[in-house]
């Protein structure tokens, strides 16, 4: 493993690069267990564009759901990585959690998600089916026990703080419509949005793509990888996605690389933090991208949206 010390924005702890395949397990866990606490946004929560409702946050010690509306039994569910927990607490001052560990299944994650709910008196019937994930067991149906490994959670938390701060000093200046680094629970990546603000209706069927694809935007993510791609990853995705080839653009930093078949720019956590200053590699990478995607694309109002701040 790769070990980098992130002292400079992360006092006191150090960050090491995990494949996904040295975390599978715990990673599977962490993801269904996000994906429970999304549904319950989504249950919940007027719409917004994009889904922007129903979007996790992060925190110093993991993930949450920011307060949810219930009248007097609004309440809020958090994961603590740090302490392997999940919690929630109401405005009625009640409070419940339950506990990470080894030998569970999701199944089991279920019942005391729900048992938890039910100790705060917030109850929420969701759809139990993982969505965006190649997983399609319903949770209470997913019986198999896996193994929880605290320290590689912390690892990833780490992680995806490095990339929250990162995106968030990247986005902050622009003036155009945005969304903030979140924690996507469907595909398990921390990302920020630029919008354009011109309308573009997705060109296929779906759901979830019709609502998250209709206007012209530029998606700034960190991916922890999956059984296809095992190391951690920074993308870009454009859209409307890009048809053309432009893997024969510059791009900066040097180790960057854009992707014909997935229409996207990526460039590994590994590489970024291979860089003399990973902040600003990343920083470049994030900037090169948006001004060959904003050309590409004919973005407008370009003037007003990098008009610097006073």
């Amino acid at each position: 493993m790769v070990c980098f010390d992130t002292r400079k924005t992360i006092k006191g702890d150090f960050m090491e690069i995990i494949k996904y395949s040295e975390w599978k397990e715990t990673a599977l866990s962490i993801h269904l267990i996000l994906q429970m606490m999304g549904k319950v946004k989504l249950e919940r929560l007027q719409p917004q564009p994009q889904w922007n409702q129903v979007l996790l946050h992060l925190t110093p010690d993991g993930f949450t759901t920011g307060l949810i509306p219930n009248g007097e039994r609004s309440f809020m569910i958090s994961m603590n990585v740090r302490e392997s927990k999940v919690e929630t607490s109401a405005a009625t001052g009640r409070t419940s959690s339950f506990s990470l560990a080894s030998g569970l299944s999701t199944a089991d994650y279920y019942g005391e998600f729900n048992r938890m709910l039910g100790d705060v008196t917030c109850e929420t019937k969701i759809y139990t089916v993982p969505q965006e994930m190649s997983l399609t067991t319903p949770f209470e149906q997913h019986t198999d026990k896996r193994s929880y490994a605290p320290r590689s959670a912390l690892h990833f938390r780490l992680m995806c703080i490095f990339a929250h701060n990162a995106e968030l000093a990247y986005i902050s200046p622009f003036r155009s419509r945005k969304i903030m680094p979140s924690m996507f629970w469907g595909t398990f990546d921390v990302s920020s949005v630029v919008f354009s603000g011109k309308l573009s209706p997705f060109p296929g069927k779906g759901v979830i793509e019709e609502t998250a694809f209709d206007e012209q935007m530029i998606e700034f993510g960190f991916w922890p990888g999956d059984d296809n791609v095992d190391e951690p990853t920074f993308f870009i995705l454009p859209y409307p996605f890009i048809a053309d080839d432009l893997t024969k653009t510059p791009i900066k930093p040097d180790k960057a690389w854009f992707s014909k078949e997935k229409a996207e720019y990526f460039i590994t956590m590994r590489d970024i933090m291979s860089y003399p200053d990973p902040e600003k590699a990343l920083n470049e990478f994030f900037a090169s991208s948006y001004d060959i995607v904003t050309k590409h694309q004919s973005w407008e109002n370009l003037s007003w949206f990098n008009k610097p701040l006073p």
